[in-house]
């Protein structure tokens, strides 16, 4: 049996008379369920001495593991699924949800009671069936559209991403299913890209456009934001014949029409400025 332990009253009771909680910096967004891939800073110490026994930090290699399924100590399962992303918490765990009476010598002796120092730097949600896959890909395309609808463009990215790479193997999927996940991967695709192009980050938005473009050749959308693209790395010639077919697919567009104005404008432009510097390297 373990020496009993006073836990101070700033930790909250999480699995009562076993696992404690006190929240240091708080987090935001969803937490993480049952078998998600949970990646984690953490620093280990024992909990009536101080003494450190594990860091991740100290190795700069943050630590993943599947959650809820046996992988770590109950502590971990217990309180993980407690927090958010960006949260960093403090996890005092009783000997029964750390390693018992058995410890893990040479650091850490029996009966011990363990303090984590812990931050969620992320998750990914686990699905192992066509079902799932479909109602979590859904769920991240929410989540994506509310990030992106506040300017939260880069965590709007990760949401559609997330929920694309859910829909990349669908083969047990019905018939149905595949249509459902076909579409809405293009969505999710074309709606990544829109987030990249807001971050600057061209060269995948254009990579997420060609994907797309694999699915639903003349999505009209993801033409206009592959030639966007396009632009955005200065490759005028493909943004103008990508632009030209988004024409080719619907003449009445006039959008397509001013972003071919556009590409014009700013390749003369770049010409001009190329020409200048070129000219005052032999001047």
């Amino acid at each position: 049996m373990s020496d009993a332990v006073t836990i101070p009253e700033e930790y909250i009771p999480i699995v009562d008379g076993l696992l404690w909680k006190k929240i240091l910096q708080e987090g935001s967004g969803d937490s993480p369920t049952k078998k998600s891939n949970v990646n984690v800073h953490y620093v280990g110490t024992l909990f009536t001495t101080g003494d450190k026994f594990d860091s991740s930090r100290d190795r700069s290699a943050p630590f993943n593991f599947k959650l809820g399924v046996g992988q770590v100590i109950k502590g971990w399962d217990e309180g993980v699924k407690t927090m958010k992303i960006g949260e960093t918490a403090e996890l005092v765990c009783h000997p029964d949800y750390g390693y018992g009476a058995s410890g893990s010598p040479p650091k850490i002796p029996g009966n011990s009671y363990l303090k984590f120092e812990v931050e969620l730097l992320g998750f990914q949600e686990s699905a192992d069936n066509p079902t799932a896959k479909l109602a979590l890909a859904n769920k991240k395309k929410e989540q994506g559209n509310t990030e992106f609808k506040a300017g939260e463009n880069t965590k709007a990215s990760l949401a559609y991403k997330e929920g694309a790479d859910m829909l990349k193997d669908m083969s047990d999927a019905t018939e149905e299913q595949q249509k459902e996940s076909q579409q809405l991967r293009a969505t999710l695709l074309s709606n990544l890209a829109a987030a990249y192009l807001k971050i600057k980050e061209n060269a995948k938005a254009a990579e997420a456009c060609k994907t797309a473009l694999t699915i639903q050749p003349e999505n009209v959308k993801v033409i206009y934001r592959l030639s966007q693209a396009y632009l955005g790395m200065s490759e005028f010639e493909e943004a103008k014949k990508t632009a030209q077919a988004g024409l080719g697919v619907a003449p009445s567009d006039a959008s397509f029409t001013s972003l071919l104005s556009v590409i014009s404008t700013k390749q003369a432009a770049f010409k001009k400025q190329q020409k200048a510097a070129y000219s005052k390297m032999f001047s």
